[in-house]
């Protein structure tokens, strides 16, 4: 049963537990370092001539300037539309500057700076869903007037970018197959000049289920690597009895794709976006065990031929825990940082009786691996939402289906993300610190 069904007809209550837990990837078979992580002070992001819900927030640091965040969200309308927003702050998150782009009935945003500091935003943008692509040459401060529009009839647009300095846009979509019948499709457009123009969609058909696209990942030699997770049978409205998580891979930068790898029979795609990261030659996927049942956490060396057995990274105990949105990100010395909600809490729902705290520096060795350390970043708090939160709350339960989670240049973390503890969903911001001794 999810998070939404729990919901009291006249109360809602904030069921956010934001945790990290930081790995190494290095496998080590003597004396293990010891990690310690610091999640800084917790600040929310003050978004001046706003006073509305705003969620799933999406967040990019530039490689040339640190201090140089940038980061886009979806705010509610009155008619409960979502209108979208870009943030920018130079001076690492402690002040932010706004920009509202016009687009009414707008979302799925998602950010990215290319080598140079450009910064790049995308978004979706009725009537059409057509996937917009903005530029800035001043930090986020300022955006192009005229975007440039890559495909229509899309969901969950991403943005990656190049080692050749190539910009792509990944979607869920769909295409017509030879014979003309409509099948859902991963589409991929590639943009050689920064995010200006791009050239036309790349549809890649899977199979004749219905599925979208997750949070992909580029490695190192420009391999474009993209999850995504197959759920029903056209025309039936029953899931399948096993949700699975796939990946396609280009080596030739989004022209052709492999046929779909198999990566997991245990996610549960009801908890938000499977994601990838990669580090050298290793590929990590995160996701939302079954049932929404803790989060799971598994690599590839061979770029996904093969996968390792998953791990299960949250604190287990005596509760389903409702785990959703993981986020993953690599900081430049192969530290892994993933951060996720967890309501395990949340006395509101039936199946929490209790407290069930979480040690701030609970350690758990992992075979192959170094030690890794849970950090709790905010608080349990049950809070009676305001009414357009409330609102907010019957779609978005997490805050948005995704968040905001990069590795700065120094190591360190950057997390952003929505949640309800003052009676309406804010943006709160913190900096997670990673030493080892």
């Amino acid at each position: 049963m999810g998070i939404i069904e729990w919901l009291d007809s006249t109360l809602y209550y904030a069921r956010l537990g934001l945790i990290t837990a930081v790995f190494g990837t290095i496998a080590v078979l003597a004396a293990t370092p010891a990690i310690t992580v610091n999640v800084g002070q917790e600040r929310v992001v003050t978004i001046p001539g706003v006073d509305a819900p705003v969620v799933e927030p999406h967040l990019s640091i530039n490689p040339r300037n640190p201090n140089n965040l940038i980061a886009g969200a979806m705010v509610a309308q009155s008619d409960y539309n979502y209108s979208v927003i870009g943030l920018s702050s130079l001076d690492g998150g402690l002040t932010w500057y706004k920009h509202e782009f016009s687009a009414k009935g707008a979302g799925d945003v998602w950010t990215a700076f290319l080598a140079d500091g450009t910064a790049v935003l995308s978004f979706l943008a009725q009537p059409d869903s057509a996937l917009q692509v903005f530029r800035s040459g001043d930090g986020g401060r300022t955006w192009s007037e005229r975007p440039a529009t890559t495909a229509r009839g899309q969901d969950h647009p991403t943005l990656l970018f190049g080692p050749d300095g190539s910009l792509y846009t990944v979607s869920a979509g769909y295409a017509r197959t030879k014979s003309e019948r409509a099948r859902d499709a991963i589409i991929v457009t590639r943009s050689a000049d920064g995010g200006a123009s791009f050239a036309g969609p790349v549809s890649v058909i899977a199979s004749n289920l219905l599925y979208e696209a997750g949070n992909p990942a580029i490695a190192p030699d420009g391999m474009l690597l993209i999850p995504f997770a197959d759920h029903h049978r056209p025309g039936s409205r029953r899931r399948l009895q096993g949700p699975r998580d796939w990946m396609v891979v280009s080596s030739d930068g989004g022209k052709t794709f492999s046929e779909p790898l198999l990566i997991s029979e245990s996610c549960d795609g009801r908890g938000g976006w499977s994601s990838l990261a990669v580090f050298r030659d290793r590929t990590y996927h995160v996701c939302p065990a079954a049932e929404l049942n803790g989060i799971q956490f598994r690599h590839s060396e061979n770029r996904g031929e093969t996968w390792s057995e998953p791990i299960r990274i949250d604190h287990p105990g005596d509760t389903t825990p409702q785990t959703r949105t993981p986020a993953i990100a690599v900081n430049g010395e192969g530290l892994i940082a993933i951060a996720w909600y967890d309501a395990r809490n949340d006395r509101s729902t039936e199946h929490n009786q209790g407290e069930l705290p979480l040690p701030r520096d609970r350690r758990r060795s992992l075979s192959g691996w170094r030690t890794y350390v849970f950090a709790r970043s905010t608080s349990f708090k049950q809070t009676i939402l305001r009414g357009d939160s409330a609102e907010t709350a019957l779609r978005f339960p997490a805050g948005g289906e995704y968040m905001g989670l990069a590795a700065a240049p120094d190591g360190s973390f950057q997390l952003l993300w929505s949640d309800s503890r003052s009676e309406m969903y804010r943006l709160y911001t913190a900096k997670v610190a990673v030493n080892e001794k």
